[in-house]
């Protein structure tokens, strides 16, 4: 049994939960101080998962430690059955939080909680401990935190919706954010014997052979090695940078942060095909660039950059369109979009999943007059609202 120090009170940081079975399930709380030691304990538990959750794998939160442990505290959660662990997630204290105009002290699992102009965005979030232990997990570890009264809210940030669901946690649905996640299904498309094509609407399908046929011969290239990829990777910065800025906006790469922890996750995951950098060419123009994570045999389009319209010809759809193609050809199960509903998305997928983001809020006096200033402008909308019909 360990102890953390917290302002104003120490923590005890040892509680058991009961599962389905006899055996009882205890969790501890370990401090930074023991990263090394926790983080080989996490590299022999993913030996025993016949597949692990990108988002929660060693090399995804030992490389975010390494790139954000300096910014934020964090700590680790382990599970143990019989004195042998059986599960572990991280757990960090949010910098620069805010609800509304408060500012406030919160908990996240996993790889989250940042500054948002920092921020990794993590979906598909998710504990490595087997599924038939993680509702046990969670609740014991929401009794745990109970002693602690240093934080205002906990955050569940981009966990898959049904796996979020299945914990049964006491959370007010006014605190949970279900967004669907758009996915190209791959699987199906291979299991019917189909072109790839063949998957999108119409007036997708219309649109994307004229541009192809518009733009004539088109180059492609999937980074093999790690050369390639910090090439393809610098492209992307550029021409992502490059919109997000003539639009007034910073970019994803303003963050020296944010472009250092992906610059370290492909010297990571290139060699062991986690990440697959992706770039379309004509002659020696870029026309686009996408960097995806491979979780799970499922491809997740985390970032991209594409050069400007030229009248009706879109570069980022033909684009994506290339390398969901790439990535039907590499056997992948799914070609998914990740958080967000345009019609970018909607009009590139097929099908749709739902990922959540939600929140267990302390009663806190802050909260109360928050949600008192929203009722009465929620209220005053709908009186102005009504004086103009």
């Amino acid at each position: 049994m360990t102890t953390i120090n917290c302002p104003d009170q120490e923590i005890n940081q040892n509680t058991e939960a009961r599962t389905s079975g006899s055996d009882t399930l205890t969790l501890h709380i370990r401090d930074k101080d023991q990263t090394q030691d926790c983080l080989q304990i996490w590299q022999t538990l993913e030996a025993q998962f016949d597949a692990v959750p990108l988002m929660c794998s060693s090399v995804w939160t030992e490389t975010w430690i390494e790139q954000y442990g300096d910014l934020q505290p964090y700590s680790f959660v382990i599970a143990s059955r019989n004195n042998t662990p059986c599960g572990i997630c991280l757990l960090t204290e949010g910098v620069e939080q805010f609800d509304g105009p408060l500012p406030i002290q919160t908990l996240h699992l996993g790889t989250a909680g940042e500054p948002a102009a920092d921020s990794v965005c993590v979906e598909y979030n998710s504990l490595l401990i087997q599924p038939a232990d993680q509702s046990a997990f969670m609740n014991a570890l929401v009794e745990l935190l109970s002693d602690n009264q240093t934080w205002d809210s906990l955050y569940f940030d981009g966990f898959a919706s049904a796996e979020l669901e299945e914990w049964d946690l006491s959370i007010p649905e006014t605190s949970v954010r279900k967004i669907e996640s758009r996915y190209f299904d791959l699987e199906l498309i291979r299991e019917e014997k189909r072109d790839v094509i063949s998957g999108f609407g119409y007036s997708t399908r219309k649109n994307l052979r004229k541009n192809m046929k518009t733009y004539g011969n088109l180059t492609t290239e999937w980074a093999e090695t790690i050369e390639q990829a910090e090439s393809i990777f610098a492209d992307l910065v550029c021409l992502h940078q490059t919109r997000w800025q003539k639009e007034g906006q910073p970019g994803s790469y303003a963050s020296e942060r944010f472009t250092r922890f992906h610059q370290a996750l492909i010297q990571k995951m290139i060699p062991t095909g986690q990440m697959g950098l992706f770039r379309v060419k004509i002659e020696d123009e870029v026309i686009g660039c996408v960097q995806v994570l491979i979780d799970r045999n499922r491809v997740l389009c985390y970032q991209g950059g594409s050069a400007e319209y030229r009248g009706k010809l879109s570069p980022g759809v033909i684009t994506d369109y290339l390398c969901i193609e790439e990535c039907f050809q590499r056997g992948f199960d799914a070609y998914d979009f990740l958080a967000g509903n345009s019609h970018h998305k909607q009009k590139m997928s097929t099908h749709h999943s739902y990922l959540t983001w939600a929140h267990i809020q302390r009663p806190r006096w802050k909260f109360t007059a928050l949600n008192a200033l929203r009722k009465i402008k929620h209220t005053m909308n709908l009186i102005r609202k009504s004086d103009q019909e």
